[in-house]
C-alpha cells in the first residue's frame, strides 16, 4: 500500500463475509486446534491453558467470531486478528484485503474537484471478473514475506527498453494468481464448504426446532419432571413457592431429550486420508428447558440442562447447550424470566441456578441471562428502576467485568444498580464460585440479609412496609 491508496472497510467487509475460514486459516494458523473442533473449548491461542477459548460455530464462516474466558468475546475475525496479531482496525482490514485481493481505492487528491473515478466495489469486481475472462497478470512482489504469509507470485519478466521494444508473441504460459482456496490445505476448504452450508440453514428449519422442543416439553411442576427437582435439591435450591418458574412460561422439563455430539471420522479415498467431522446422537436425556425470551416476550431460543435420571447431571461433553438463534432474531437483550419485578426491583444472573439462588435467599425475582454476553446486553423491562447483579467471582474476571459493563450502561439510562459478588475465595481448583456456591457451602448465612438489601435497593418500599 502506498499514501495514494486504501482499503474501504465496506469492500473488505463484503468480500470477507462467508469466506473467515480461510482467511483466519490464512493469517492466524494458531487458530488451527479451535477451527478442528469448531464451537468446543480448546487451548486458548493467547493465555493456553486446557479449555479458555472456543469459536463461535453457528455462523463462524459469515463472521468468524470467538470467545476467550479471559478477555471475552471477538464478534468477529477483524477482532479476533487484532486480538492475536496486536493489529489495529486498519491494519486487519488492510491484511484482509490482501489476501482476498479487493482492489484498493485511490484517494482524490486535495484540490483537484475533478479527480480520477470512484474505484468499483467488490461486487462490481466480482462482476467485471466474471465477464471477464481474461487471465490475471501477477504483480511482482518483494523477497520478504507479507503479514498475511501468501503464497509468492511468479514475476512479471522484466520489461524492454524503449529503443528496442518490438511487438511480439510470446509463447510462455500466462502468470498465474493463487487463489485462497487453491493455497489451503484440504482440511480448511472441507471446513469453509461445510460452515457455509451450515450459514444457510433455513431459518424456518431453526424455528421448527425450537417450536417442537418447546412443546414436547411438559409443566416443571410435572410429576414426571422429578429428575428436574432432584437436580436442583441436590443445588441446594429448595423453592417453597415453585410459581416462580411456571410464571412467565420460562422454565419446562423434556422426559427424553436427544443429546448429539460432534465425533471426528477418518476417511480414505484414493489412498489420500481426511478427517471429518459429523453429529452422532448419543442418546435421550431427561432436561431442563428454559425459553431465552427478549424484551417483547417472544421466544427466540431455547437453553438446555441435560440431567441424568437420578437428578445429576448427565456425562456428556456439554451438559448446558444453547439451542440456535434464527437469523432474523436477535438473542442479546433476552433473558429467561422468572418471576415479575416486585416495586420495580430485578435481579439477573448468569446461571439458572445462581439466579434460582439469589431469590431463594431475598424473595426477588431473578431472571437467568445464561452467559457474560447476554448479561452485558441485557434490557431491563419497562417499570424497573433498581437491577440487582448476582456476579459471578471467577479467577479470569470475566463475571465481574461483565457485571460493570451491565451497570455503568444501565445508570447512563437512570437507573440504580447494585453488583453483588461473593466474597468467598476460590478453590485451587476451580475457576470461580457463584452465588450457587455460597448457597450449597454456606446457605442462606452467605447472603446478603434480605431486609438490608431492599433498604438498599429501595428504601421507600421498607418504610412502608
Amino acid at each position: 500500500m502506498n499514501d495514494n491508496t486504501y482499503f474501504k472497510t465496506d469492500d473488505v467487509r463484503e468480500a470477507a463475509t462467508g469466506r473467515w475460514p480461510l482467511i483466519l486459516g490464512a493469517l492466524a494458523p494458531q487458530l488451527e486446534t479451535a477451527m478442528r473442533k469448531l464451537g468446543r473449548h480448546v487451548t486458548c491461542p493467547v493465555h493456553g491453558g486446557k479449555d479458555g477459548f472456543r469459536l463461535f460455530k453457528k455462523d463462524f464462516a459469515e463472521h468468524g467470531g470467538g470467545i476467550c474466558n479471559t478477555c471475552g468475546p471477538k464478534k468477529d475475525g477483524f477482532e479476533l486478528l487484532m486480538w492475536l496479531n496486536h493489529w489495529d482496525f486498519r491494519m486487519a482490514v488492510e491484511e484482509v484485503g490482501k489476501i482476498l485481493g479487493v482492489e484498493p481505492r485511490h484517494r482524490r487528491p486535495t484540490g483537484n474537484a475533478s479527480g480520477p473515478s470512484r474505484s468499483k466495489s467488490f461486487k462490481q469486481q466480482h462482476a467485471d471478473r466474471s465477464s471477464s475472462p481474461a487471465p490475471a497478470i501477477a504483480r511482482p512482489t518483494s523477497s520478504a514475506p507479507s503479514a498475511a504469509g501468501a503464497v509468492q507470485a511468479t514475476s512479471v519478466p522484466r520489461m524492454a527498453s524503449a529503443e528496442s521494444r518490438e511487438p511480439e508473441v510470446s509463447t510462455a504460459p500466462a502468470s498465474k494468481v493463487v487463489s485462497l482456496e487453491e493455497r489451503s490445505p484440504e482440511w480448511l476448504r472441507e471446513l469453509q464448504e461445510r460452515t457455509s452450508k451450515q450459514s444457510q440453514v433455513d431459518n424456518a428449519k431453526i424455528q421448527e426446532r425450537i417450536e417442537r422442543v418447546w412443546y414436547e416439553a411438559v409443566p416443571i411442576t410435572s410429576p414426571s419432571a422429578l429428575p428436574a427437582m432432584k437436580y436442583l435439591a441436590s443445588r441446594k435450591i429448595v423453592l417453597r413457592n415453585l410459581g416462580v418458574l411456571l410464571e412467565g412460561d420460562c422454565v419446562r422439563f423434556h422426559p427424553g431429550l436427544p443429546y448429539f455430539e460432534e465425533v471426528e471420522e477418518t476417511i480414505t479415498q484414493e489412498g489420500n486420508e481426511t478427517t471429518i467431522t459429523k453429529w452422532k446422537k448419543r442418546g435421550d436425556y431427561p432436561a431442563i428447558i428454559c425459553a431465552i425470551r427478549n424484551v417483547d416476550g417472544e421466544i427466540v431460543t431455547l437453553h438446555r440442562t441435560y440431567l441424568s435420571q437420578s437428578g445429576g447431571k448427565a456425562r456428556v461433553e456439554s451438559a448446558r447447550k444453547m439451542m440456535s438463534v434464527p437469523d432474523n432474531k436477535s438473542v442479546v437483550g433476552g433473558a429467561i424470566r422468572m418471576g415479575t419485578p416486585v416495586d420495580g426491583v430485578l435481579g439477573v444472573a448468569e446461571g439458572l441456578e445462581t439466579a434460582l439462588s439469589g431469590f431463594r435467599a431475598t424473595g426477588i425475582p431473578t431472571w437467568c441471562l445464561v452467559n457474560t454476553t447476554l448479561l452485558e446486553g441485557f434490557e431491563p423491562p419497562q417499570g424497573v428502576h433498581t437491577v440487582i447483579i448476582w456476579a459471578d467471582k471467577d479467577k479470569s474476571h470475566a463475571g465481574e467485568r461483565s457485571a460493570n459493563v451491565l451497570k455503568t450502561r444501565l445508570e447512563a439510562q437512570g437507573l440504580r444498580v447494585v453488583v453483588l459478588i461473593p466474597q468467598q475465595p476460590i478453590p485451587a481448583r476451580a475457576k470461580g464460585v457463584d452465588w450457587n456456591d455460597v448457597m450449597r457451602t454456606q446457605g442462606l448465612l452467605g447472603f446478603p440479609n434480605p431486609r438490608l438489601l431492599r433498604q438498599q435497593v429501595n428504601p421507600q418500599a421498607l418504610v412502608n412496609s
